[in-house]
């Protein structure tokens, strides 16, 4: 890729790190470093830096290479009770005033949807981080284009000539309609749940191939790196800062790498950013359930258990983690289809461990973490590539334990073959990362049609015992703006996470514009909702499917 004149690596670094930004640029001149939030880091490495770059990570206690995330989405205002705000009598919520930001797959911006009346745009900003030539200064790729620039491209008779960015993909347009679509043309067919509110739409770029081929993504899958979501959070919350206006952010993307308990660095950061008044954080739970990709085991000391995996037939591998109580020593070994085996594979901290097997090609890498710098558990990486079609079985062994109970998680469906599974899969703790995160709004789904529960919603606890999701709400047979005009429907907790994200811009309309809640942060917002869902008889509440029950904004508002 090239930006600005150099030739870049199409490889991203994230760096947990208590040194300051200039310590850092100082020691290592050659390496592209920035700052995302206190302790939090990016890297490029430019070409022919590789060398600098092996120095730092020596040097430092901790790198994390991106993680890759997808998309959770594949009547509703109503049965939420938010449309009848957009006319109340008493004074209307429309979402005038507030900013929702998403970090997604783009905007179509010359969708009537997303303009005024008079044709201008209702989109603030849109930062395409796959455009070189105008980026945001404090991040230095893609290109930042403002409403000015929307609105002069949308006079233009051919606006993608002015401004080209669009999505290819669909589901950021979808998304930023449920939220906030508004068509103010002849034709009004659609209302989004806060019409008036404007946009800020970040355009992820795709995960680089190198990436892409570490954790072995399936072609064709949407996957995008954890270090350009950090960044296009950031951004999201500098344009509102700039801009001086309330924001909610809605984010609809998710992975299953990772302790399950608040302590990846997106979560991390969507908490703090939580905290900070005048912004609601809204996550997606996932689409996990129903997908036979997590395990939970318990071992007492010096026994084994073995977990039965379906490998299936066109599978090109993948990449697990077994993640162990904080009291628990564990090892590991395999068998494959063929009954080849690969013994217990000692514990050789921090050190990739490679594998071969005489009769299949199958190469089979072990990696333990003992202990997880950012966990404080152990952690077994393992990666298979090239596996044999059929059942292979990874035997645990407990050493030293108290406790003794872990959980692995396989790659989020679109990651790998549909049918490589768990024999024995566990549908609880599915709520997928970021939406482990403690003190941010996680919403599963649920079809407003028939009022059942979405099958794929992600479901809790966390591994840290917490109740998520927090609530649902509709995701399933609904539908929004689609790419190139019209109405279409995806299904998903990223469609209850858009609905969620709009009723949080009337809520802080409500609370801040208004001046009934002016402290108005993730965390209030969290308990008004929680305080005002909608409950069943017969059903105990809180629960890990549900959580308090469904989505009721008027009802959330009036018992405040």
């Amino acid at each position: 890729m090239e930006e600005n004149g150099n030739i870049y690596l199409l490889v991203n670094y994230s760096i947990s790190e208590t040194e300051d930004l200039e310590t850092l640029r100082r020691l290592y001149p050659n390496l592209d470093i920035r700052r995302i939030t206190a302790g939090i880091y990016t890297i490029q490495v430019p070409a022919g830096a590789e060398s600098e770059f092996d120095i730092l990570e020596r040097n430092l206690r901790y790198i994390d290479r991106p993680i890759l995330y997808g998309l959770n989405a594949e009547q509703a205002l109503e049965v939420s009770n938010i449309s009848q705000f957009h006319d109340y009598p008493y004074g209307a919520l429309r979402g005038s005033g507030i900013l929702i930001g998403f970090v997604d797959t783009g905007i179509e911006y010359t969708n009537t949807y997303f303009q005024n009346a008079d044709g201008t745009s209702r989109i603030a900003s849109i930062w395409d981080q796959t455009i070189p030539g105008n980026p945001p200064e404090a991040f230095g790729y893609g290109s930042t284009y403002s409403q000015a620039e929307l609105n002069a491209a949308l006079r233009n008779e051919d606006p993608y000539s002015v401004v080209p960015t669009r999505d290819t993909n669909g589901h950021g347009t979808f998304l930023a309609g449920l939220a906030a679509g508004n068509d103010q043309s002849d034709a009004a067919t659609f209302t989004g749940a806060a019409p008036d509110a404007e946009i800020i739409m970040v355009k992820l770029r795709p995960a680089s191939q190198e990436i892409r081929d570490l954790f072995l993504i399936n072609e064709g899958a949407d996957a995008y790196q954890s270090n350009d979501i950090l960044t296009g959070i950031q951004y999201i919350v500098s344009v509102a800062n700039d801009l001086n206006r309330p924001l909610v952010i809605c984010i609809g993307l998710g992975d299953n790498y990772g302790a399950h308990n608040g302590t990846n660095i997106i979560e991390r950061l969507l908490e703090d950013v939580g905290l900070t008044n005048r912004i609601i954080v809204v996550v997606a739970a996932g689409n996990e359930t129903s997908s036979g990709h997590h395990y939970r085991g318990q071992i007492a000391p010096n026994t084994k258990q073995d977990i039965e995996i379906n490998v299936a037939e066109n599978e090109r591998g993948f990449f697990m983690a077994l993640w162990a109580d904080i009291s628990a020593k564990l090892y590991v070994s395999f068998r494959s289809p063929l009954g080849q085996t690969i013994s217990r594979v000692p514990l050789v901290n921090r050190e990739s461990q490679v594998f071969r097997f005489n009769l299949e090609p199958a190469i089979l890498d072990v990696r333990y973490l003992y202990t997880d710098p950012i966990t404080g558990v152990e952690s077994v990486g393992i990666r298979l590539s090239n596996p044999t079609p059929g059942i292979w079985t990874m035997t645990v062994e407990g050493d030293s334990t108290i406790d003794g109970s872990f959980h692995i998680w396989l790659p989020r469906r679109g990651f790998i073959d549909e049918n490589t599974t768990f024999l024995q899969p566990d549908p609880s703790y599915t709520v997928q990362i970021p939406a482990t995160a403690e003190y941010v709004i996680v919403v599963g789904a649920y079809d407003p049609v028939d009022d059942s529960i979405y099958v794929a919603s992600g479901r809790g606890p966390t591994t840290a015992n917490v109740i998520k999701p927090d609530f649902i709400a509709p995701g399933v047979n609904v539908q929004g703006p689609r790419v190139g005009g019209g109405l279409t429907t995806f299904v998903g907790t990223s469609t209850a996470a858009a609905i969620t994200a709009g009723a949080s811009a009337l809520l802080l309309e409500w609370a801040v514009l208004n001046n009934n809640f002016p402290e108005m942060n993730t965390r209030i917002a969290r308990g008004i909702f929680i305080r005002g869902a909608r409950r069943s008889n017969n059903v105990d509440y809180p629960n890990t499917i549900e959580g308090y029950g469904r989505l009721d904004l008027q009802n959330s508002i009036s018992i405040v």
